[in-house]
């Protein structure tokens, strides 16, 4: 295949416009979308575009306010002729904010390429002290000629795309984590504390506010988490150079449904470093499961042979995100023989196991952040009759602030 007939295909996947597109019209330079003429939508030849090749067609630059950069794109001269280019930015308003004329400077005003010659234009993004933070868009355009399809604005055909992003570096940060969760009985209380710090030069105003999201909540069916379950204690603002603590309670009343909640703290915290519009950092997300108190024991037959030594109940509790001041776990055991006599149960062993992470942070599992990311630990309790009598026995597990566990019943056989 010779170059003449490659060139068209190159420029249509380096445009991410097929050549032969129906609807496409060559225009001059506007912002406004272009009509589309019903019969050139019929016609199958290609449109006569110049063919002129540019190198990395998509460009992103972040920078802050008074810093600059120049981007240098390529340009190629894919015809058997000279051309000449004029590097112009091009903006249009159907999407994000435009870039600035004024702080953009071009190399070269007009350029002529020879047949096959690749030239480079430099364009720089100077960055004023006092420009807006938020994100820019605009193009770096080589010719006039311009491309239109139905649904969308007039594009240049020959251009490199700028997207801008103004930033600061952040001067507040929630230093606790952006997800807090819990686990709270219903009619009891629960406080959580979220810390914020400012490393800015000014203050910044604080307004913490409660989102419910019933449409996460599991179960689905029964009462819907209410705002007035939350209770924020916060100041109005936090002071440059300064570490400040949100205390957010939440109690449930006592005829709560037990089940899943999700919840959201909106800080209301206005960072002049950060865009108006990027709120989400200061969002934290609140899981709170509701659990209730048994009023009678969990109740498990098993069948003991007439070759069993002993018989070990190994109970397994484990409370997700609980704190070190949360109340102790444990349980009421009692056996019932077959005669239905009732044994209370002598706890003979209790272990606890955890888990320690040297990679987690900010995880939902996670209670405890620094060197050791600590998660929830979990606790055995073993219970053991010796010389049980043959037939159907039962065992009754009252929990005591215990949320969740597992049971293991074993049966030791005699090696007689």
């Amino acid at each position: 295949m010779n170059r003449s007939t490659i060139l068209p295909l190159l420029l249509a996947v380096a445009l991410l416009v097929p050549a032969a597109a129906a609807g496409m019209t060559p225009q001059t330079n506007s912002s406004q979308p272009a009509s589309v003429d019903s019969s050139s939508q019929q016609n199958d030849s290609p449109t006569n575009y110049t063919q002129l090749y540019v190198e990395e067609q998509y460009r992103s630059l972040e920078l802050k306010p008074g810093e600059s950069e120049t981007v240098s794109v390529d340009v190629e001269n894919g015809e058997d002729e000279a051309i000449t280019i004029n590097p112009h930015l091009y903006t249009h308003t159907l999407e994000e904010p435009p870039i600035n004329e004024e702080w953009v400077s071009i190399s070269d005003d007009e350029l002529t390429l020879e047949e096959g010659e690749t030239k480079t234009v430099d364009a720089t993004v100077e960055i004023p002290e006092d420009a807006d933070l938020g994100r820019y868009s605009g193009s770096l355009a080589f010719t006039d000629e311009m491309i239109s399809y139905p649904g969308g604005p007039a594009r240049p055909v020959h251009a490199a795309n700028l997207n801008l992003e103004v930033s600061k570096q952040p001067t507040v940060a929630i230093k606790s984590g952006s997800y807090e969760h819990t686990q709270v009985k219903a009619g009891d209380t629960t406080s959580h504390e979220i810390v914020i710090e400012n490393t800015g030069d000014q203050a910044v105003p604080l307004n913490p506010q409660v989102t419910v999201r019933d449409g996460v909540r599991r179960p689905s069916a029964g009462q819907s988490l209410e705002k007035s379950w939350f209770d924020i204690t916060s100041p109005t603002e936090l002071p440059p150079g300064e570490t400040t603590t949100v205390e957010v309670t939440i109690s449930p009343p006592s005829d709560a449904d037990r089940g899943r909640y999700d919840a959201e703290i909106d800080l209301g915290i206005q960072d002049p470093a950060r865009p108006d519009r990027n709120d989400y950092w200061q969002q934290i997300n609140f899981n709170v499961e509701v659990w209730e108190e048994p009023t009678e024991p969990f109740e498990q037959e098993f069948e003991v042979a007439d070759d069993v030594e002993d018989v070990t109940l190994t109970l397994s509790a484990r409370n997700r995100y609980q704190t070190g001041d949360s109340p102790s776990s444990g349980f009421d055991v009692t056996f019932i023989s077959p005669n239905g006599t009732e044994i209370d149960a002598e706890r003979v062993e209790r272990s606890t196991s955890g888990h320690v992470s040297l990679a987690e942070r900010d995880s939902r599992s996670q209670l405890q952040d620094g060197e050791y990311a600590t998660g929830t630990a979990q606790q055995e309790f073993v219970y053991r009759i010796t010389d049980p009598e043959a037939g159907n026995w039962s065992v009754e597990i009252m929990p005591e602030n215990v949320m969740e566990f597992q049971y293991d019943i074993t049966r030791t056989d005699s090696t007689n």
